[in-house]
């Protein structure tokens, strides 16, 4: 067991560590070991101050993160955390409505209910839409709507906010989501929330149950999650929030940066702490990344700061075309690679899926190996979702988008009368899921060829809840109920991977326990994006994916006025009507920067073919931004009656 005076800290991270007379924000710049620190900071709670790790809540944005943490912790305390809660915002809330189900009940929620994911929310948003004569090009679009209108809100005023259009299907969407038995990712948040400001015994057993909350990333909370952590805390909580207003880059999701600017004004008398020592880039990148977020007002003064080398200068190529850029980009790559490092090095980050386009082109005519970071995540592929969508129908009958997916697979002669007539019968049907779909065995509520069918399909829904464990009933599924013939005959070109994916999903899961637990908590991982092992190839990736990743070599590519930063910033900007998205757009670029530990390259093109046509916009202001000493590379601007300067921020292009 590695011991606590062995974890290095350099005196800012000690005194963040060491700091317990009450709440505390640590402002950790990109790079700066936050992670090491809230891991030592529950080990300090433990060891030092002799707080129980079950009375200790740490709370951040991703189950990687929480995992990462997790591990740290363990590696310094050992394995005896009984009770420390270390997760997502989101299986917190999951794992509070559960040992809160009596009062979830009283609101009109079985007690194994059934989380819907994006996919599964956006299904129901479609169907009612359609049903209410809406005609959109995207009902997912609407779903967002609905979630922004959550994370945007103080929830007790959310319906009187909220716009009257969006309000009636909202309405509508909440109605068909609990007659299904189900939740969505926003209820993980609000229903706790809604619990805790209306029920003083639940409130009181939480607060008597937490001494500390941790929480990650406090940059990118939202109002519910504020609020949350606000009743949490109470009179004699204590909050350690950690984060960097300067990476606050979620504002379209809800999260709002003057929740960290403001945290003194929330939590009096809190102690602020500094990070500022970057461990991750050279002081060259550090330096640029310095000189454009030195231009955003709201933040707070913090210039990151390295004992590492001065390293390569940042290099910005001015292109003519974004096919100058990215045949530099493809050739820069191949000359890096000669000169030693690997492709999975390397990383092209962009302001937009669009962009992806003409880099790929001219890396497959280089024969450059890549991937694109934002492939099918584990629990979206189709027989992952199968799978899935049939545990959740057996312990949820109501639960009608599950049926729809799965009714008929594999094939069982139901229609899609057969399937309406099912969900309308399963959706008045009382009693346990064992006892609705035993009835449905001995007497089908449909007639000839589908009441066989429906019979077959109750069959295996009994089954499975018959099943004491969640690998017992996924084998149940693969093998009684055939879902592995049907796999091999569907796709016999990959059946053997599909299998495996399904097999994988049972192993992270364990012998024993609550089926329908274990499902909600897999709802939380749909969101999940992941760079896969393997063969090393070049890492494709929109700015937003790369939060939260490092790579030796960085491209910051499309550096042009109305694509970065986006148009509708500058548009804000201009007419005065927000500084704010300008400003996030700038923190973008902050984080896309400092994702560099050794090389950053940024371009931008004169010239660009999107969306059906040629655009010509001026390079981004952030390029203007950066600081005397960046090397810039515009010979392929030579002729083209343009004119590049130097002034006092280095050699600038200008219309």
């Amino acid at each position: 067991m590695t011991e606590f005076t062995e974890l290095r800290l350099n005196p800012e991270q000690k005194e963040a560590v060491e700091w317990c007379e009450g709440h505390e924000l640590v402002l950790a710049g990109a790079g700066s070991g936050k992670t090491r620190v809230l891991a030592a900071k529950i080990a300090h709670l433990v060891r030092s101050e002799h707080i129980p790790p079950g009375r200790i809540l740490a709370v951040t944005f991703t189950n990687k993160a929480a995992g990462e943490m997790l591990g740290r912790v363990r590696s310094i305390v050992g394995e005896n955390l009984h009770g420390m809660q270390v997760s997502t915002f989101h299986s917190w809330g999951l794992r509070f409505l559960m040992r809160s189900r009596q009062s979830l009940s009283r609101m009109g929620y079985p007690r194994n209910f059934t989380v819907f994911d994006r996919g599964d929310c956006r299904s129901v948003v479609k169907k009612l839409a359609r049903e209410m004569g809406i005609e959109t090009r995207s009902y997912g679009e609407i779903a967002e709507d609905i979630s922004k209108a959550y994370a945007g809100c103080d929830p007790r005023t959310l319906e009187a906010d909220m716009d009257e259009n969006l309000r009636g299907i909202y309405d509508r969407y909440r109605g068909a989501l609990k007659a299904q038995g189900a939740l969505d990712f926003d209820d993980l948040m609000i229903l706790p929330l809604h619990l805790l400001a209306s029920d003083g015994e639940i409130l009181l057993r939480e607060r008597m149950n937490t001494d500390w909350i941790l929480v990650d990333e406090y940059q990118d909370v939202n109002a519910p999650q504020y609020n949350l952590l606000k009743l949490l805390v109470g009179p004699r909580g204590r909050i350690m929030a950690v984060g960097d207003p300067d990476q606050s880059i979620y504002g379209w999701r809800g999260a709002d940066v003057s929740l960290i600017l403001r945290f003194e004004e929330d939590f009096p008398g809190a102690r602020i702490v500094i990070l500022d020592r970057n461990y991750r880039s050279t002081a060259n990148i550090l330096k640029a990344a310095n000189s454009v977020i030195s231009h955003n007002f709201a933040r707070r003064e913090k210039n990151l700061r390295t004992e590492q080398p001065e390293g390569a200068p940042v290099r910005l190529l001015l292109a003519r075309s974004d096919k100058d850029e990215a045949e530099f980009l493809a050739g820069e790559i191949e000359c890096l690679v000669n000169d030693g490092y690997d492709y999975g090095d390397i990383s092209v980050l962009y302001r937009m899926n669009a962009l992806s386009r003409t880099y790929e082109q001219a890396l497959l005519e280089h024969g450059v190996p890549y991937r694109i970071v934002r492939g099918v995540a584990y629990y979206e592929r189709k027989e992952v979702k199968d799978v899935l969508a049939m545990l959740r129908l057996a312990v949820s009958p109501r639960d009608a988008v599950s049926l729809e997916r799965i009714a008929n697979v594999p094939p069982k002669g139901l229609g899609k009368k057969a399937v309406e007539a099912m969900a309308s019968y399963l959706a008045l049907a009382e009693g346990e899921p064992s006892e609705v779909w035993n009835g449905v065995c001995a007497s089908p509520p449909l007639k000839g060829k589908a009441g066989e069918g429906a019979k077959r399909l109750a069959s295996v829904m009994a089954a499975i809840n018959r099943e004491d464990s969640l690998k017992g009933a996924i084998d149940y599924i693969l093998y009684n109920g055939d879902y592995a013939g049907y796999i091999r005959e569907e796709f016999p070109e990959d059946c053997v991977e599909r299998l495996e994916n399904i097999q994988e999903f049972a192993s992270l899961a364990p012998d024993s326990g609550d089926i329908a637990e274990a499902l909600a908590e897999a709802a939380l991982f749909t969101d999940q994006e992941t760079l896969e092992a393997g063969e090393s190839k070049v890492n494709l990736l929109t700015l937003h994916a790369a939060k939260g990743l490092e790579f030796p070599v960085v491209f910051m590519t499309g550096m042009e006025e109305g694509i970065f930063p986006a148009s509708r910033a500058a548009d804000s900007e201009r007419f005065m009507m927000d500084a704010g998205p300008m400003e996030e757009e700038r923190r973008l670029c902050y984080v896309g920067m400092t994702r560099a530990r050794e090389r950053l390259y940024m371009s931008g093109a004169a010239s660009r073919l999107i969306f059906g046509g040629f655009k010509r916009a001026p390079f981004s202001r952030f390029i203007r931004e950066l600081p005397d000493g960046t090397e810039i590379d515009d010979r392929t601007m030579s002729g083209g009656g343009h004119d590049v300067y130097r002034s006092g921020h280095g050699r600038i292009w200008r219309w």
